[in-house]
């Protein structure tokens, strides 16, 4: 997932009732989105393409279109969480049950069993609570990450220049090509990490081969032949 290009315009179509948002950037292929929940449909182009030439684009991916509205319309909304005792949340994939434990001082979050205890102080409300297990979840994914890294880069021969763990909407990891440097969604420290496993491999991929094209697919065959059941299992939505 190279670094993605600032957009050079904005455009809207809308395609047999479904508007569609395209974005022209330096890239070399089409991306088509169907944003989750909100089934918002979103197209980078590059920028030598006319509106009219994605529109027939569109037109041909249609049925895949109503196919994957269809889809995420159908997932239940998620609750939002509070952060209180008897909550559960994710770690690797699995739920775990939250205890809150209010304290004078100090924040922390530990994992005791299958169970999750977090420190809070008195006056923390659920967002401040959030802060405090998004700090801890943020020390587990790096932990993981490093550990993957001292197994990946000699076994592909790409090395990255650093990492960083960030909040993304939209992608689970990016690599900038120049600096070699990749980053990966705090997210998926709540998917399995063999979900991990296959985004840390797909940025380093990209040390060879900037685009997703044949090149670039061939080689993640090569180094984890069943990426495509484990970005199946990343992009589930539960």
């Amino acid at each position: 997932m190279p670094k993605e290009s600032k957009s050079l315009y904005s455009a809207e179509l809308l395609i047999n009732g479904i508007p569609v948002t395209v974005k022209s950037k330096r890239i070399k292929n089409m991306y088509l989105r169907v944003r989750a929940p909100s089934g918002d449909v979103e197209v980078s182009a590059p920028r030598q393409c006319s509106l009219n030439e994605i529109e027939r684009w569109l037109f041909e991916r249609h049925d895949w279109l109503i196919k994957q509205r269809k889809r995420i319309a159908l997932q239940p909304a998620l609750p939002e969480l509070q952060f209180i005792s008897g909550e559960e949340h994710k770690l690797w994939g699995e739920n775990h049950p939250l205890d809150v434990v209010v304290k004078k001082r100090g924040t922390s979050v530990k994992r005791l069993g299958d169970r999750l205890r977090l420190i809070s102080l008195p006056h923390y409300n659920a967002d401040q609570r959030k802060q405090v297990m998004d700090r801890w979840y943020r020390e587990q994914i790096t932990q993981e990450v490093k550990a993957l890294l001292d197994i990946w880069q000699p076994r592909m021969g790409a090395y990255s220049s650093s990492f960083g763990i960030r909040a993304m909407k939209t992608r689970w990891g990016s690599c900038n090509i120049r600096s070699k440097k990749i980053w990966l969604n705090l997210e998926l420290v709540k998917k399995p990490v063999s979900c991990l496993e296959y985004v840390v491999v797909h940025e380093l991929t990209h040390l060879f081969e900037r685009y997703h094209n044949a090149r670039f697919y061939a080689l993640m065959d090569s180094f984890l032949p069943d990426w495509r059941e484990r970005k199946k299992l990343t992009n589930q939505l539960q």
